[in-house]
């Protein structure tokens, strides 16, 4: 099974992987439970767990246990009770081993196959070589986001 071309593009992936887990660990508190673009900043970073979960599940695969409830997660309703950082990081983890466990499983000639249970999700064919690069897109979106509030209050971002 060749895998060139996956070891070089999930690159992105794995450097946005870092900047989230970066965010996790110098976001203050305060700066935590912000409210930025609508959503608080924790809430972001559960969202872009979230979503690099449900990129990555199989048809009969179940979403990571997560801290809080699936409309929170997916950004349909504000977050009642900001999750702490230390169940973030859980959720993270958890959520790290499912995607690397989905890129092992991926070859290079799977790229340009239709990712058949997130098309039908998002109503479009995907193609897992672009899913692969969805994960380091939305991730760095929502980073970008977030590192806007540290800037606000004179802090340098991750990204």
């Amino acid at each position: 099974m060749s895998r060139d071309i996956i070891n070089a593009v999930q690159a992105p992936y794995r450097h946005s992987w870092s900047l989230l887990t970066q965010f996790i660990d110098v976001c203050p508190e305060k700066i935590w439970n912000e409210t930025r673009g609508g959503w608080p900043v924790w809430q972001q970073i559960a969202h872009a767990l979230a979503v690099l979960n449900f990129f990555t599940l199989g048809e009969n695969d179940a979403p990571a246990s997560a801290p809080c409830d699936m409309a929170t997660l997916m950004l349909k309703v504000q977050g009642p009770c900001a999750i702490g950082k230390d169940a973030m990081r859980e959720y993270a983890e958890t959520v790290r081993a499912g995607v690397d466990a989905w890129l092992d499983g991926l070859s290079d000639k799977d790229l340009t196959r239709i990712h058949s249970v997130l098309s039908k999700k998002i109503g479009r064919d995907v193609a897992y070589g672009a899913a692969v690069a969805m994960l380091a897109s939305h991730t760095c979106y929502h980073i970008g986001s977030c590192d806007a509030a540290l800037r606000d209050n004179g802090l340098p971002g991750v990204f």
